[in-house]
């Protein structure tokens, strides 16, 4: 694609454009006419709720605190819906109703109560407006699964006319997303509310022919969006644990209504949780690719209770694009992929060829990662290739994003152009297992392809690497670009520059080590941020080297595991000597 990046924008705003004035005239007074209609009068069925609850929360809640992300309210006697909201992430949140779950765990009456209360408050207010933002088919969603989940709560003691009126909005939000599920934003939110029209047919009572027509809804977008491999097509890891949180108890439901789940289903969700299983490092945590941040570990626990498998998971996910080498207690995750489709990678990264490296319970190479919350807020410190353990040329990134903040805002994806020709070739050495890796990014700009080796042995204690820049054409060579290799350190490892001057030695609190050395190139140490995690950014550090593309054709890189036996030493092996050859032993601290 060598169109200038000017003349791809208009395309993307435009069908953009149409979607939305499509959602719009949809939810019209015309198009309301088939909201309305009978009501069911019971519950088949409620699903479980997987997602980790607070009982503590119930009692802000009834205070009037509501506290998503890093926004706080406090809505003195006033109904949460009628106040102006911080943040379009503290909206979503409130009008998700998610929340719920923690007046649910509190179990008592007054959480009850409060639940009811405010539930009626949104039917009364918001329930008849379908051109509000909370009916954003998405948030329509997460609400209508909430709602489900908790309907015991919800319609416990009610009196007729609220419960009536329970049930009637139940049905109104399924019409809608019903009319709006083709409108709804490709991706994740759209298979989103095709899993939220399933709960809903099989849920309501007196559905049973709409959960023929959900079903086929929803396993022909599991079937679209659910790679061969596991993975999901926005290349977003943890997406993989909010699916199966809806779609484990999902099939649960299934079977507690006497059917069985699809064919598609059920093999959607066996691919996802393999899925899952590659994207763990060894300490427990999700590899931090294209919005991936800290791991919901709570969440992770009860979605892997549902897993039983045996044996050795996959080491390969080539229609997601990533590659993983584990080996003793070392995993190492590489992102060699390029963005499936744009209109779902809302939040792809310019992190071709990164990786991160765990031993044991720590990770010790990492990506920046995303915040929980605020992310627009970050979005271009978090998308840039210097967030990423991987090289950049002066300073650029090898995706191209929006830059304007109201057409990041507006399109569904900001990403532009990313790389066109990625390669990854995985090899058995002796001793080691290697992953060969290029990707074109930078030669639209600098006529470079950027080309990374790595080995891992197969102890699981070495790690080698290679990166270099290969010129598409000869006159090329001669011009002088500044190349950064980057390797993000998270805030709980210790970096320090050894004596040698080639050498920084990485140490964790539990006296695991590693040490990395490169003597092709300058190294030094630099801060770093670590987006992840609630709360504001914390500072950390990152192992920099920097070269000249003129006058360097290879940069040679190693990290090797301390041991705790001194006596013990690694074996040398001829098959990896071409990335090793002049790495010295690193000196002392």
């Amino acid at each position: 694609m060598n169109a200038p990046d000017f003349l791809l924008i208009p395309p993307l705003v435009a069908g953009e454009a149409l979607r939305r004035v499509g959602r719009r005239v949809r939810s019209g007074r015309f198009w309301r006419l088939p909201y309305s209609g009978a009501a069911p009068h019971s519950l088949m069925a409620t699903p479980q709720d997987l997602h980790p609850a607070d009982p503590g929360l119930a009692t802000a809640i009834y205070a009037g605190h509501f506290a998503f992300g890093e926004d706080h309210v406090s809505t003195r006697g006033s109904s949460p819906f009628s106040i102006q909201p911080p943040s379009q992430e503290w909206h979503d949140a409130l009008h998700g109703f998610g929340w719920l779950r923690h007046l649910h765990l509190a179990g008592t009456d007054l959480a009850r109560a409060n639940a009811g209360t405010l539930v009626g408050d949104w039917i009364d207010q918001i329930g008849s407006n379908s051109r509000h933002a909370a009916w954003d088919p998405d948030i329509t969603a997460k609400r209508l699964i909430s709602w489900l989940c908790h309907a015991p709560m919800l319609v416990r003691g009610s009196e007729t006319a609220q419960h009536q009126s329970f049930m009637r909005s139940l049905m109104v939000q399924t019409r809608y997303l019903q009319q709006l599920a083709s409108r709804a934003r490709d991706g994740y939110p759209r298979l989103h509310v095709y899993i939220a029209l399933t709960y809903s047919a099989l849920c309501l009572a007196g559905r049973e022919r709409a959960i023929r027509q959900a079903t086929r809804d929803l396993d022909r977008d599991l079937d679209r969006q659910i790679l061969p491999d596991g993975g999901h097509i926005s290349r977003n890891p943890v997406i993989l644990v909010e699916l199966l949180a809806d779609l484990l108890p999902l099939r649960q439901t299934y079977s507690k209504l006497g059917q069985s789940p699809s064919h598609e289903l059920l093999s959607a969700i066996d691919r996802m949780m393999s899925a899952l299983r590659f994207f763990r490092h060894s300490n427990g945590e999700l590899a931090q690719f294209n919005g991936t941040g800290q791991t919901p570990q709570n969440l992770m626990a009860n979605i892997l209770r549902f897993d039983d498998s045996r044996g050795k998971g996959q080491q390969s996910a080539p229609f997601s694009g990533y590659e993983r080498l584990a080996h003793g207690d070392t995993t190492v995750i590489m992102d060699t992929g390029k963005p499936i489709s744009r209109a779902t990678a809302r939040r792809a990264m310019a992190g071709c060829l990164s990786f991160e490296l765990a031993s044991g319970a720590n990770r010790f190479v990492m990506n920046c990662g995303s915040p929980d919350s605020s992310f627009s807020t970050y979005a271009p410190y978090i998308r840039a290739t210097a967030a990423h353990s991987t090289a950049s040329i002066n300073d650029t990134a090898s995706c191209r994003f929006a830059a304007v903040p109201a057409l990041q805002n507006f399109l569904p994806s900001p990403l532009i152009r990313a790389p066109q020709e990625v390669t990854c070739n995985r090899n058995s050495l002796e001793g080691f297992e290697e992953l060969d890796t290029s990707h074109d990014g930078y030669v639209r700009n600098f006529g470079l392809l950027h080309r990374r080796q790595i080995q891992l042995s197969n102890d699981g204690n070495t790690l080698n690497g290679a990166d270099s820049f290969l010129p598409t054409k000869a006159e090329q060579k001669r011009s002088s670009h500044t190349i950064e290799l980057r390797f993000h350190v998270p805030p709980q490892i210790s970096a320090s520059l050894l004596s040698s001057g080639k050498s920084i030695l990485l140490a964790a609190p539990n006296n695991d080590a590693w040490t990395f050395t490169c003597v092709d190139a300058p190294i030094r140490l630099s801060e770093s941020i670590l987006f992840s995690g609630p709360g504001q950014p914390r500072k950390t550090e990152q192992i920099v080297v920097t070269a000249k593309s003129d006058n360097i054709e290879e940069i040679r890189w190693a990290f090797e595991r301390r041991r705790k036996n001194p006596r013990s030493s690694r074996k040398k092996n001829p098959e990896s000597k071409d990335l090793l050859d002049g790495l010295g032993d690193g000196g002392s601290p």
